[in-house]
């Protein structure tokens, strides 16, 4: 009888459904996939996902690791409209136990980032500063303070993606904060109460990665514990496992860091069977694996492996509405954790929005630390900053007149009009020819002569 009302059934679930065979055929779609995907059921009906793939309306399906793992797959994918979804496969097994179908479910992260963006964004807002005046708080575990839309996109995505066990894949620049997003994932995730593993890929010696990212058997080393040794994968077993700069991995663990992700299963070195570990992969790295790949130190297959849920952030420099409320939060902690009582001053506030930022966040927060650390006064001014233009320079660069417009003058005229702006503004300043003449390097008969010339005297 339920046969019989099993689609009607399928319409009531708040989620778009999609069933295919084995072979990715699409053989039913709730009214939610459309509505969700924007594409029409009759132009999916009947169709192949690979076809579908090849055609461009989506990049990734599950269909065929579904079938290889028989296990349940996640993946986000991304529409030819642009719209990123969840997909969440499970297998259906006929009586012989064999893969019958495929029923996957579509969640969209587009939405759902956006409502979290805009329940969250004030709230950790808040959160941070009320952190701050628990001195034994590390800054890592500090809610972040994001005020740019990038930004503020990318922890609703993230918030989205912790929800799931998507391997993922963190990409930016040295300094972005690649590990303050790894960690945010794991503490919004299921795993939280688990353990997260780093694991710097970038600084293990050559001869020592395999084992310690995957343990050694008892009596594999003269020398070496007779109960053998743990790696940090199995460490991270039922958390997380971050892998730093993974575009320094050697070939050789990278064909053995794709058979967990393929098998979820490891072999400690001087080990024959292969055990089962339960961990989340998030890696990172600031080199362009595709790149990598084409010039042949990077295993394609381990890089589609990776590129399952990708998080891309932005320099210091594309989120500038994120630079005063960082270096305030820096500050704010470095005040607190050294016992000062240290603001910065108007001018160097600007001076810092200005600056381009080449280290990003890393290079913000040491550059606070260091003022607060070296500090012999409660302001710290323009001239603090290391990146501070010079008092001469500054001098001309307040004094230019804004918009002006040089169309058929000669450049007689032109410095001319300069020179009588700086001479004039700078003694309106300082009100005294022999300081401006000091200022400007110049004698004050030089000063005296252009006041002259300019009919102030």
């Amino acid at each position: 009888m339920i046969d019989k009302y099993w689609p009607q059934i399928i319409e009531t679930v708040d989620e778009a459904v999609s069933v295919s065979d084995p072979d990715g055929v699409i053989l039913y779609l709730n009214k939610k996939h459309e509505s969700i995907t924007g594409i029409p059921g009759r132009e999916l009906l009947g169709k192949s996902v690979h076809e579908l793939v090849r055609r461009g309306l989506f990049d990734v399906v599950l269909n065929p690791d579904i079938i290889r793992s028989r296990q349940p797959e996640t993946r986000v994918q991304e529409l030819a409209s642009g719209r990123k979804v969840v997909l969440d496969g499970h297998p259906v097994f006929d009586e012989q136990g064999n893969v019958a179908l495929v029923v996957t479910y579509l969640r969209d992260i587009t939405k759902l980032s956006e409502m979290r963006e805009q329940m969250t964004s004030q709230q950790q807002l808040l959160e941070a500063y009320q952190k701050l005046q628990s001195l034994d708080q590390s800054l890592e575990k500090v809610p972040p303070v994001i005020q740019s839309k990038p930004m503020k996109q990318l922890y609703g995505q993230l918030g989205i993606i912790a929800e799931t066990d998507a391997t993922v894949l963190i990409l930016g620049e040295t300094g972005v904060g690649k590990d303050v997003f790894a960690r945010r994932l794991h503490r919004l995730s299921e795993r939280a109460d688990k353990a997260f593993v780093k694991a710097d890929c970038g600084s293990m010696p050559e001869n020592l990665i395999e084992t310690e990212l995957f343990g050694y058997a008892p009596g594999t080393f003269s020398g070496g514990s007779k109960n053998g040794k743990i790696g940090l994968i199995e460490a991270a077993s039922g958390g997380t496992l971050f892998l730093d700069e993974i575009g320094e991995l050697p070939l050789l663990m990278q064909t053995k860091l794709l058979r967990l992700l393929q098998d979820r299963e490891i072999v400690r070195v001087g080990a024959t069977a292969p055990q089962k570990v339960n961990v989340r992969i998030v890696a990172a790295t600031n080199k362009s694996l595709e790149k990598e790949v084409d010039a042949g130190n990077f295993r394609s297959d381990l890089y589609y492996r990776l590129k399952v849920a990708v998080i891309d952030i932005p320099t210091l420099k594309d989120r500038r509405a994120d630079i005063l409320p960082l270096a305030r939060l820096f500050l704010k902690f470095f005040c607190s954790k050294y016992k000062r009582d240290v603001s910065f001053s108007p001018e160097a506030e600007e001076a810092m929005m200005k600056h381009k930022w080449p280290g990003n966040v890393r290079e913000l927060e040491n550059l606070i630390l260091g003022c607060v650390v070296t500090a012999n006064k409660n302001v710290i001014e323009l001239e603090d900053l290391p990146f501070a233009p010079s008092p001469e320079v500054r001098v001309v660069a307040g004094s230019m007149p804004g918009g002006m417009d040089i169309s058929g003058r000669s450049m007689r005229e032109i410095l001319n009009e300069v020179e009588k702006d700086i001479i004039l503004k700078g003694m309106e300043r300082v009100g005294n020819i022999a300081k401006l003449a000091k200022e400007l390097k110049l004698d004050r008969t030089t000063v005296f002569r252009k006041l002259k010339k300019y009919g102030t005297i």
